[in-house]
């Protein structure tokens, strides 16, 4: 179903007003003309480290997972932007088996969920880059469940501070 509506985009709310008049006049329509909308987004302006613990024993086989690294900037040198700084980007520097690498999925997968809807405002996330250092599990409470929500405890707690 065609709503025959033309959306365009603009630096401003001038530049969009020029943009229709410049329309009336070459191709000499009539427009109704809505109100501009905001796409805003979210993001950090500096580095903050994090050390999350998730620990949570309820009977039985419990919850266990701390993840520890940082949250930055992915353009940190406050150059223009491009389309590159406005992913976010999840990098790996774990040495050694404090992690193993069957929960490094989860812990990704549950930092793109976060930049989805960002902990301020309820806007995406751009422009942040989640390192995981370090992190601690233990042998009967680690769970793939338990890491994903330390993911997430870390990264809105590291994005209030950064």
């Amino acid at each position: 179903m065609e709503s025959e509506e033309i959306i365009i985009s603009g630096m401003g709310e001038l530049h969009l007003f020029i943009y229709c008049e410049r329309m009336k006049r070459e191709y000499d329509i009539d427009l109704h003309v809505g109100n501009p909308t905001v796409n805003y987004r979210e993001t950090i302006s500096q580095k903050t480290n994090f050390n999350f613990l998730h620990k949570k024993q309820s009977g039985g086989a419990g919850q266990f997972a701390r993840v520890i690294g940082y949250i930055e900037p992915v353009n940190e040198d406050g150059a223009s932007s491009t389309d590159a700084d406005l992913t976010c980007q999840f990098v790996d520097k774990t040495e050694g088996q404090n992690i193993p690498n069957e929960y490094t999925p989860s812990i990704e997968k549950a930092f793109h969920e976060c930049t989805k809807k960002g902990p301020q405002t309820g806007y995406p996330v751009v422009g942040v880059r989640y390192v995981l250092t370090d992190g601690q599990t233990h042998v009967v409470d680690s769970s793939t469940l338990a890491f994903s929500i330390a993911t997430k405890y870390s990264f809105r707690e590291a994005f209030q501070k950064a």
